[in-house]
This record gives structure tokens, sequence and C-alpha cells, in this order.
């Protein structure tokens, strides 16, 4: 009998601390992957808005969550409309300016600010778009009380968590009529998942639910609870540009699957390079031409 109890004992002191290093190894892994994307690297911000001739004033605010947020204010025409330019994961705010110099160059006001996952000038942390909105209504409520916008013309463009975050904006704040979307997704998870197949070659369902599980405990309380799909009903009155870029084929299957289900008012088109990096060269005028005669069509 004591020697049954004492085997017994020997195989619990092997087995348990085994066990318990299984399992600290098993929660690891989607903590070091949720690390990874939604950490970016800084990096300076090459241009401002000095570059293209623009006069900005520095915006700073503070968002529900206490993010501080930071932009560059480029009055326009008085009266005129206002657009709110948001730049995408791993993006920074010199990527969007020439797209600000030509809606600039029609007349109207512009706010470029930067979001979590940018590389400057803003938090390196990245929650794919749940905390995200948030951001972007503060930067909204930012132009409407511009004595210099008219508060019922307002619109948005932006890039992927950008995207998202604009598309979340009608169902909180009135006035938005035009929204242009590059790469939106219907949901911040799919988006983290995509983006750790895309970098690392995984699309394992376990690391994914793990990777899951971290973001909601990071985004409990939010403004934006997470799994939250785009309320699409707050739509009805914008009008819609979607853009996909042949560059991001998996993405574009997800915006695709979301402009299926929106409302009637809306466009989708295809260009060869969704919005990256410092575009430069025909592509990026064609593009940066198409998104502004699409702003002037529906905020005149």
């Amino acid at each position: 009998m004591t020697k049954r109890l004492f085997s017994k004992g020997r195989i619990i002191k092997v087995i348990l601390p085994a066990a318990l290093i299984l399992c600290i190894c098993i929660l690891a892994v989607p903590i070091v992957f949720f690390y990874k994307v939604s950490h970016v690297e800084p990096t300076a911000e090459p241009l401002n808005p000095s570059y293209y001739l623009l006069k900005s004033s520095d915006f700073r605010a503070t968002s529900k969550d206490g993010t501080e947020i930071k932009g560059w204010w480029i009055a326009g025409d008085q009266g005129a409309a206002g657009i709110v330019l948001c730049h995408g994961y791993g993006m920074n705010r010199s990527d969007v300016l020439s797209l600000a110099a030509a809606l600039h160059a029609k007349g109207f006001n512009i706010l470029v600010f930067g979001q979590g996952g940018s590389s400057a000038p803003t938090r390196k942390t990245s929650t794919f778009g749940l905390k995200e909105s948030g951001d972007m209504l503060t930067a909204i409520q930012f132009v409407l009380r511009s004595p210099e916008c008219d508060s019922t013309r307002i619109g948005i463009w932006g890039v992927d968590v950008g995207a998202y975050s604009a598309l979340r904006a009608p169902a909180s704040v009135s006035g938005v009529r035009a929204i242009a979307a590059d790469s939106p997704f219907d949901s911040p998870y799919d988006f983290m998942d995509l983006l750790i197949e895309e970098e690392y070659g995984l699309n394992n369902r376990m690391l994914q639910f793990g990777c899951r599980q971290i973001l909601k405990l990071i985004c409990i309380g939010t403004a934006s609870p997470g799994g939250e799909q785009i309320p699409v009903e707050s739509l009805s009155d914008c009008a819609l540009l979607f853009i996909t870029g042949e560059n991001r084929n998996k993405l574009g299957r997800l915006t695709t699957t979301l402009y299926d289900r929106l409302p009637s008012k809306k466009e989708i088109i295809t260009f060869e390079t969704s919005r990256i990096h410092m575009m430069k060269g025909k592509e990026f005028q064609d593009y940066d031409s198409h998104v502004t005669d699409f702003f002037v069509q529906n905020l005149r």
C-alpha cells in the first residue's frame, strides 16, 4: 500500500511540473504572436505638410480611453466640408499627404491624424480597429466643432484599420456624408488573423483563438466591443466608395464580403495597389484623383 502511494506520489511530482510547463508554453505562443502583430516598429515621418506647400497647425486630443492623438489640421475654404484622413496599419501620416494636398486644392478642410499601429507619432500598439474607432470619433468631433467647416458635410477616408473606424463613425455622430474606405473589413479579429497569416504563414485555429482572447481582454470596456460587425444601418445616408488593391487579394475578399451587405449607395473600384507607404508616379496620382472626385461629387 505504501509502495503504491509512493509510486503515485512520484508520478504526480513528475507529471504536474511537466503539465504546467506545457500549459505555459501553449499560452506563450499566442501571446508572442499577438505582441508581434500589434506592435509596429517606430520610424520617423519623412514629410510634413510644408513639403506640399500646405499651411498647417498641430492637432492634439485625448480619446475616451486616454490615448493621445496627434495630427495636422489643414484649413481650407470657410464653410467648406471637412475631411478626416486616417492612414492604415503600419503606415504614418506622411503616407497620406499627397491626397491631403489634392483635396485641399478643391477647398476642403483637412485633418490628418495618426492612430495606433502606426509608425509615428502615436502609441505603437494596435487593437486592429477596436480602440482606434474611439480615436476616429475624437478626430471627427474636432472637425465638427471647427468654425471653418460645414458640420453637415463631413467626409472620411481611411485604410484597413482606418477604414474600419471610418465605417463605424456614422453610428455615433451625425454629419458624415461620404466615406472612402480602402481595404476595410467587417471584424478586427478577421484582420488580425490575416496579419498573422501574411506575416508568418500561419492559419491555425488554436493560435487564432488564443490571440482573439488576448484582444478581448485588452479591449474590455471599450466603446466598440470585440466581434461587432460594421453597423450597416447607420450607413444608409452615406455615399460609400470601397477600394481594393491587387496587392492585397486576401484582404480584398474581406472587403468584398463587407461591400455585398452594405446599403445601395455605394461603388467599388480596384487599383493595382491599394494605399501603401509613399506611393509615387501615375499610380498614386490616379488613386488620389479618383478619391478627390468622389468627395467633390458627394460633399459639394
